[in-house]
């Protein structure tokens, strides 16, 4: 990419008056870590979390992700690879296109100096939101009174997810990500760096839901039941349904063990 991506006019501006609209006042920021980096492929990757204050003086929280020499390989660039960050920006906006809930980009770009390939990528911080990990470890929402229907979104935007042809392949509770309050609740997916699009459901059903369901703990029988309800009531074909039993029996059976 050449240029740099903005959400908006109004994002530029925004990043403008925290003097952070390109590409050196951002790489050079020095703020602590929100995690520490990750070194591998050859290179790094780390994130920030960062608070942005608008011309009115209220405040935007921000994760901002830089990498260097962190790319992953693709069948367009089997040598080289494309930065990871580049991926994961083009994989929220494809979800983003078929409105299935995600992240929000504020900014991506990338550039080349002295042979490092480096990349940045700014995501709007999901204030107000935990995991559904953490909503299930909690004990005081054990009898929350929208439990099922939080484990029913899930398994409804799961569905939507995958009626688009997207697979997550890192579908853990941890990487959906829940707000509720009395009036609405939204769920939408993080870590989109290994979502794929496969031509076949078959191909990203049976994968993903047994995924989920290997990693379902601290989820409970009934939020795991309730979850697949949503999730095959959300389809086109009452089939489905039928092996809504087989996939609970795999579940205690792990369970179980």
């Amino acid at each position: 990419m050449k240029e740099a991506y903005f959400n908006s006019s109004e994002i530029k501006q925004l990043l403008e008056h925290n003097n952070l609209a390109t590409f050196e006042q951002l790489w050079t920021l020095k703020t602590p870590w929100f995690e520490e980096p990750n070194y591998r492929r050859n290179g790094w990757s780390g994130v920030v979390k960062y608070a942005l204050v608008n011309k009115k003086g209220e405040t935007v929280w921000v994760f901002i992700k830089r990498q260097e020499n962190h790319n992953c390989k693709t069948l367009m660039h089997p040598v080289k690879g494309i930065p990871t960050f580049r991926r994961e920006f083009i994989n929220i906006k494809n979800l983003n296109d078929k409105q299935v809930p995600c992240l929000t980009t504020l900014y991506y770009a990338e550039r080349n100096i002295d042979k490092n390939a480096q990349a940045i990528l700014i995501t709007l911080s999901l204030e107000g939101y935990q995991s559904l990990e953490e909503f299930c470890t909690n004990d005081i929402n054990r009898d929350h009174p929208q439990r099922q229907a939080i484990m029913t979104l899930a398994g409804q935007v799961i569905r939507k997810m995958h009626d688009a042809h997207f697979r997550h392949n890192c579908l853990y509770p941890k990487h959906l990500f829940v707000k509720n309050d009395e009036k609405t609740i939204d769920i939408r997916f993080i870590d989109l760096e290994k979502l794929k699009w496969l031509p076949f459901y078959s191909q990203i059903r049976h994968k993903e839901l047994s995924q989920i369901i290997r990693r379902s703990a601290p989820m409970t029988y009934n939020d795991m039941k309730t979850l697949l309800f949503g999730y095959y009531q959300a389809g086109n074909s009452n089939l489905e349904a039928s092996t809504l039993a087989q996939k609970l029996s795999h579940y205690l059976d792990a369970q179980n063990k």
